[in-house]
């Protein structure tokens, strides 16, 4: 994901971008439980095919194992390589 900072962190495209910002503790939350991102980073010998996130992301459909997304816009300088970015809550 390429973005200005402020459009970065206020509008995430990629569902990993926003699974890395839920998972950041905030003050305001209490004790809150943290987000977490399921699964294992697979070592750089075993990438999937397709798009990388896919077996960890939760809106991975069939074309995300086969096939690795270009970038496309979603706003004003911010690019995001996903086949689903910011649809149905990431998908």
């Amino acid at each position: 994901e390429e973005a200005p900072v402020r459009d970065l962190f206020h509008n995430p495209g990629h569902p990993y971008t926003r699974g890395l910002l839920a998972s950041v503790p905030r003050i305001d939350h209490g004790k809150a439980p943290l987000h977490v991102i399921h699964g294992t980073v697979p070592p750089i010998s075993k990438i999937p095919t397709g798009c990388r996130f896919h077996p960890r992301c939760p809106v991975a459909g069939p074309e995300c194992a086969i096939q690795e997304p270009v970038f496309k816009d979603v706003g004003p300088e911010h690019k995001v390589r996903c086949w689903y970015a910011l649809e149905k809550g990431g998908r």
